[in-house]
């Protein structure tokens, strides 16, 4: 349990799939619009959706979102706004179709579609497994696995209201085919031996030569 009865609005995510990961640049969605850092987590249906609170007790994600309203309005649900927007979609809807080619997105069925934002001033710090901290994209990218340490909040403009999460940072958790089709370059070369180093004493220049004949 929280401390002193605190209403736990933050957490560790459950394991998602990466897409839409505008975290080492914030960007806006319209030339109109501030620019935020923002990640899509996708995260099966099949999942308990559990997490973990800032002591280490499990927490779902949607008792997350739940205990925002609580802060906000009160236990009482029948205070609640009943138009609040949700940071949830359904990834076999609307939010798993690609508005400009109305085409299914890869990765999006059997999944909910979760955003999380922070502003431009807030970037996310992103971690590997061990770690250590990924400041390319390349090695971030749509499709790979990770968890994220997010905050749950009402917001309100102009006269609308809903929950909307906040993300703090970001670890990598595991590697896999990137959305696209294209492959992550650890899965593509291993590490290269240096032959200097098991065959000292060889003439190079000799080597450089001869090898340059074949492209003649």
């Amino acid at each position: 349990m929280a401390k002193n009865n605190e209403i736990v609005t933050r957490m560790i995510s459950p394991e998602f799939r990466v897409s839409y990961p505008h975290v080492f640049k914030a960007q806006a969605a319209k030339p109109t619009d501030k620019p935020k850092f923002q990640i899509t987590m996708l995260i099966s249906k099949d999942s308990d959706l559990m997490g973990q609170d800032d002591e280490g007790n499990e927490i779902s994600l949607k008792t997350l979102i739940k205990n925002a309203k609580v802060v906000a309005f009160g236990p009482d649900k029948s205070e609640w706004p009943e138009d609040l927007e949700s940071p949830v979609k359904d990834g076999d809807g609307k939010a798993g179709v690609d508005k400009k080619t109305g085409k299914r997105k890869e990765g999006y069925e059997g999944h909910w579609v979760i955003k999380a934002t922070s502003n431009e001033d807030s970037k996310p710090t992103v971690v590997d497994q061990n770690m250590k901290e990924i400041t390319q994209a390349s090695a971030f990218y749509p499709g790979c696995y990770a968890r994220a340490y997010i905050y749950a909040r009402v917001w309100e403009y102009m006269g609308k209201q809903g929950v909307q999460l906040i993300v703090d940072h970001i670890q990598k958790t595991r590697d896999a085919k990137s959305f696209g089709g294209k492959k992550p370059v650890g899965q593509v070369f291993g590490k290269l031996v240096d032959d200097s180093e098991s065959e000292s004493g060889s003439d190079s220049d000799s080597d450089s030569d001869s090898d340059s004949d074949d492209f003649t």
